[in-house]
């Protein structure tokens, strides 16, 4: 196997590695992308729950003010903000969960991007030691065209002298 013959493999093998990475690199960002719409999704259920719950509540609070109400209504009626607090906490916590996952997709995307900026600059390097090494064998065979060509020339010059 041939030096250029070795370089061109090792090129086309940096090319297919780049090109690996650069599909990794896009499924991370599709990734991502879908953890953002997750999260917001999940921000905006909580938000939601929170404006809805205290609806509730101000509705709840305003039925008890102003009559006498019994002992089992004022414990229903806080067992229901409870299971409106305890859901609030919920959708947080699912709100934080997702919030979290954008984080470490995002470090997942900038990991496959560096990856892929690696794999890119290797290829980019080789292609230009592939090229001045093509250049160099084409300057090479020029020269070595031309000194049989002055070899020729000189015993055809000496073979006519005699």
């Amino acid at each position: 196997m041939t030096a250029d013959v070795a370089l061109q493999r090792l090129a086309d093998l940096r090319r297919v590695r780049e090109q690996h990475a650069l599909e990794a690199l896009l499924v991370q960002a599709a990734l991502l992308r879908q953890a953002e719409q997750q999260a917001e999704a999940a921000e905006h259920a909580a938000q939601r729950h929170v404006e809805a719950a205290r609806a509730r509540e101000h509705e709840l609070r305003s039925s008890l003010v102003g009559r006498a109400v019994s002992y089992a209504t004022i414990l229903r009626v806080q067992i229901e903000l409870d299971r409106a607090t305890l859901e609030t906490v919920r959708l947080r916590a699912a709100a934080m969960r997702a919030q979290a996952t954008v984080v470490n997709q995002q470090n997942a995307h900038a990991e496959a991007s560096a990856k892929f900026r690696l794999r890119q600059r290797a290829a980019a390097k080789l292609a230009l030691v592939c090229e001045q090494e093509s250049a160099r064998r084409s300057r090479w065979d020029v020269a070595v065209n031309e000194a049989e060509d002055e070899d020729r020339n000189a015993g055809v010059i000496a073979g006519s002298a005699s």
